[in-house]
């Protein structure tokens, strides 16, 4: 029965972020400064969308969210396979927050190299410090990926990797897709 509650995605939380300026709006505003002018976007977690405001200059922006936050958010859910078609290709992928909350972060990575060559990722890797697998339970993360098994996984699904800044204890990196 545990194992049960913890496949199930936590769409109440998700619902509550779609609808409210979150406290992680900065690390959109730094992701933001890694998006050429003039590009397509593919946000996967779109949330509350506030990357499409830090990015005004972009010619497409298409959210994609578990929870439909906008007549054109496209409703996803990730952990339970159901991506966006992979009918267009985007000039960057961005994947802000999301990767924590996925069981299969591997597969997840591998389908999206689908979508651009080009993507922006954070992830906020575990460190092995006591207590911290209770704070990430708690944080609704699923999985406990060290930066060093994120970067490995990064390698094995195809991708050249650059960790480019640093938010808060989450990592964002530019990904290529080889």
């Amino acid at each position: 029965m545990l194992k049960a509650v913890f496949a199930a995605t936590d769409r109440k939380r998700w619902l509550r972020n779609a609808n409210e300026s979150p406290a992680w709006n900065e690390r959109n505003v730094l992701i933001a400064k890694y998006i050429p002018a003039n590009s397509s976007i593919l946000d996967l977690g779109a949330g509350a969308q506030t990357l499409r405001r830090c990015a005004p200059s972009a010619r497409l922006y298409v959210p994609c969210d578990i929870v439909r936050s906008s007549p054109d958010c496209i409703v996803c859910d990730f952990n339970r396979g159901i991506y966006p078609p992979a009918d267009q290709t985007y000039d960057i992928t961005i994947c802000s927050g999301v990767l924590e909350y996925l069981r299969e972060p591997f597969d997840f990575l591998v389908r999206m190299r689908t979508y651009s060559k080009t993507f922006i990722l954070s992830y906020q890797p575990a460190t092995g410090s006591r207590g911290e697998k209770m704070e990430r339970l708690a944080d609704g993360f699923v999985n406990d990926l060290s930066r060093e098994e994120l970067e490995a996984q990064l390698q094995r699904a195809g991708y050249r990797y650059e960790c480019v800044a640093k938010w808060w204890v989450q990592l964002i990196y530019r990904l290529e897709r080889d």
